[in-house]
C-alpha cells in the first residue's frame, strides 16, 4: 500500500506546491490530544502576510518603488535584502520562513529585472532564515520546505535549467534548531553578526552535525522575529510548560502562574531586541491584551524604551488541514 501511494505521488505535478501544505498535513495527522498539549496551530498564507507585510515587507516594497529604475538605488536595495535575517522561534513546519523567503525573492527578482540582470543567481541565502522548533519531524520539514521554496523560485525567476544545475547536492547544513525555544539563548541561534550558530539537531538526512557552525553568508543586516507561538492558558499548561515560563521570565514579573504560555516568546523577543536592532511580530491570543495579563506582562516587555510599532485587530486563521483525509 505504501509503495502504491509513493508511486502515485511521483506522478503528480509538484511544481506549484504551496508550502502551507506541510503545516496543514502535520496538523491533520496529529491527534487532538497532541495538538492541545503542544498548543499546535498553523497559519494560512494570507494571515502570515498580515504579520510579515507591516513588519518589513511593506518597507522593502516602498523602497523598491522609490528606487524606480535608478541602478545605484536598486543595487543598494538588493544588498540590503540579501542581508536580512528572518527568525521564527516557534517555526513548526516553517511556513513563516518560507513565505518570507518567497516574498523577498520576488522583490530581488524585480530588482534584477529592472537592472537587466535577470540571469543572476540569488544573493539571498537560506541560512538567513532561522527557526526553533520543539518537535523533530516538523523541524526537518521546515528545512525541506525552504529548500523546495528555493528551487521553485530559481525555476520561476531563472529557468528550469539553471535551477536544476544548482539544486543538487542538497545543503547538508541544518539551520532549523530542534529544541525548546523558551530554554535557549536566541542570540546563539540567530546572532546579529556572522559569528555562526551552534547546532542542536541533526540535518534532514541524518548526517551528524554535533556543535557544527554555520556562518551567515552576509555580515550585518536587519533581523526580524516572527511567528505564531503556542498559546495555552495558565489552567491548561503542563508542569514543564510552567517551568519554561519561569525560566524565560527569570523573576521579572511577580508570578508566571497566571501568564499565558505565549508570553514566554514575548519576553524573550524583548530580550533579543534589547541587545540588537531587531523587530518582532507574533500572531497571538487576545488574552495578552486583556484582564490581568496586561498589568502582568506589558510593563516587563515595554521596559527600557521598547515600543509597539503596529498591531492588528483580532482575526481568525485557517489552513488546508480540512482538505486532507487521513
Amino acid at each position: 500500500m505504501a509503495r502504491t501511494y509513493l508511486l502515485h505521488a511521483g506522478t503528480l505535478n509538484w511544481k506549484q506546491i504551496n508550502p502551507d501544505i506541510f503545516g496543514s498535513m502535520i496538523q491533520a495527522v496529529a491527534d487532538d490530544e497532541e495538538r492541545g498539549a503542544l498548543g499546535m496551530h498553523y497559519t494560512s498564507v494570507p494571515n502570515i502576510l498580515k504579520v510579515l507585510n507591516p513588519l518589513f515587507l511593506d518597507d522593502l516594497r516602498a523602497a523598491l518603488a522609490e528606487a524606480g529604475d535608478n541602478e545605484r538605488k536598486l543595487l543598494n536595495l538588493r544588498k540590503r535584502v540579501a542581508r536580512i535575517r528572518v527568525f521564527d522561534p516557534a517555526c513548526g513546519s516553517g511556513n513563516f520562513l518560507v513565505i518570507a523567503y518567497k516574498q523577498m525573492r520576488e522583490i530581488e527578482a524585480e530588482i534584477n529585472r529592472r537592472r537587466g540582470e535577470s540571469h543572476l543567481r540569488s544573493e539571498i541565502p537560506l541560512t538567513n532564515f532561522r527557526g526553533i522548533e520543539l518537535r523533530d519531524f516538523p523541524a526537518e520539514i521546515a528545512r525541506l520546505a525552504l529548500i523546495i521554496a528555493e528551487f521553485q523560485c530559481d525555476v520561476l525567476y531563472r529557468g528550469q535549467k539553471d535551477a536544476l544545475a544548482e539544486f543538487l547536492p542538497l545543503e547538508a547544513q541544518n539551520w532549523i534548531v530542534n529544541d525548546n525555544a523558551l530554554r535557549l539563548d536566541w542570540l546563539s541561534v540567530c546572532p546579529p553578526t556572522g559569528t555562526g550558530v551552534k547546532l542542536v539537531a541533526d540535518d534532514l538526512f541524518g548526517t551528524p552535525l554535533n556543535q557544527a557552525e554555520i556562518d551567515f553568508a552576509n555580515e550585518g543586516g536587519e533581523t526580524y522575529i516572527c511567528g505564531n507561538p503556542p498559546y495555552k492558558g495558565s489552567q491548561d499548561q503542563t508542569k514543564e510548560q510552567k517551568k519554561d515560563l519561569e525560566w524565560a521570565f527569570a523573576g521579572r514579573i511577580k508570578s508566571t502562574k497566571s501568564a499565558d504560555y505565549v508570553s514566554g516568546w514575548f519576553i524573550l523577543a524583548r530580550d533579543y531586541i534589547a541587545k540588537t536592532n531587531a523587530r518582532a511580530a507574533f500572531v497571538t491570543t487576545n488574552s495578552v491584551n486583556q484582564g490581568r495579563q496586561v498589568s502582568l506582562l506589558w510593563p516587563a516587555i515595554l521596559l527600557h524604551d521598547s515600543e509597539i510599532i503596529f498591531a492588528r485587530p483580532s482575526f481568525p486563521w485557517s489552513n488546508l488541514a480540512g482538505r486532507f483525509q487521513v
